[in-house]
């Protein structure tokens, strides 16, 4: 099954994380919601292990490089990568329904978001790369990167 990206989830411009080699070359945004949704932490997919979660954005602090205005109000689909040295130290702990997130990292809209078995019918805009040196997560008075 071959993916046929026409990137349109580029940025409209480059932006200084695009250097970086997980960057897909999308808009940065940074957004603060609640989680309404955390799957059980799959494996390993593409040969690292993520946590899975969605987050109902309810205040977008910056959307940079997307042809959308706000994305608040959107359900997001976020893969933090951890358990090694390109994402976080560990998973983080305690994440549950109803809680208070923030995030920054690389946004994909849903017409380019790579459906994956926790992400389909429908599959949501996704945040990726939220973790250093471009993303992090602030949860429960922690900061995650």
């Amino acid at each position: 099954m071959t993916h046929h990206h026409h990137n349109s989830h580029r940025a409209t411009k480059i932006l200084p994380h695009h250097r970086f080699s997980h960057s897909l070359g999308a808009p940065l945004a940074r957004v603060i919601g609640n989680i309404e949704k955390v799957f059980d932490a799959p494996a390993h997919h593409h040969g690292a292990n993520h946590q899975h979660f969605t987050v109902k954005v309810s205040q977008q602090v910056f959307l940079r490089g997307s042809n959308k205005n706000s994305i608040e109000g959107e359900t997001v689909f976020v893969a933090v990568r951890f358990g090694d040295n390109e994402g976080l130290d560990a998973e983080i702990p305690g994440l549950a329904v109803g809680q208070e997130i923030e995030l920054q990292g690389e946004y994909i809209d849903s017409d380019n978001a790579y459906p994956t078995p926790d992400n389909e019918n429908p599959v949501l805009p996704v945040i990726h790369f939220t973790h250093h040196p471009v993303g992090f997560i602030e949860y429960q008075g922690e900061h995650y990167s």
